[in-house]
């Protein structure tokens, strides 16, 4: 029937976020500018009102501060609905992430950020990260063709 299976394993580090949010579909005016977040993955992976209502401070993430961009883009003039994890899930066109965490993985620190860095490195230069990177794709993709070529662009335009 064409129907297709995604799954996801989330096997981090046993303060990750598990919550799963919805982030609606929205309007943006004409030049402006979509902030770039460190998402560390734990909980809360996110506190702001920039990714809509289920992020906003509550009393779930009190005592939390409201996270700082590390960065812009240029945002888009609409965006579309999405099931947000530690990834992008799936969105309101059907496009899904899987992905699989994987132990002898290796990364590097945030744009501005010092902590998590490689050895050698005192501050972060990259603006992307796959979480980042789903999120973009599960807001401005209607295609998953669409989406992994989205996400390589971004990725080698912004680290």
């Amino acid at each position: 029937d064409g129907s297709v299976l995604v799954s996801h394993s989330d096997d981090g580090n046993a303060l990750n976020d598990a919550r799963l949010i919805h982030v609606p579909a929205a309007d943006h005016p004409a030049g402006s500018k979509r902030p770039i977040f460190f998402t560390p993955e734990n909980f809360p992976r996110y506190v702001g009102s920039a990714m809509g209502p289920g992020y906003q401070p509550s009393n779930e993430t009190a005592g939390y501060p409201v996270f700082e961009p590390i960065g812009y883009i240029d945002q888009v003039s609409h965006t579309y609905g999405y099931q947000s994890g530690s990834y992008g899930v799936i969105n309101e066109h059907g496009v899904a992430v899987g992905e699989s965490t994987c132990g002898a993985m290796f990364g590097t620190c945030g744009a501005n950020q010092t902590v998590g860095c490689e050895p050698g490195r005192k501050v972060g230069v990259a603006l992307m990260s796959i979480d980042t990177l789903s999120y973009l794709a599960m807001e401005r993709c209607t295609s998953s063709r669409q989406a992994v070529e989205m996400m390589g662009q971004l990725a080698l335009q912004h680290g």
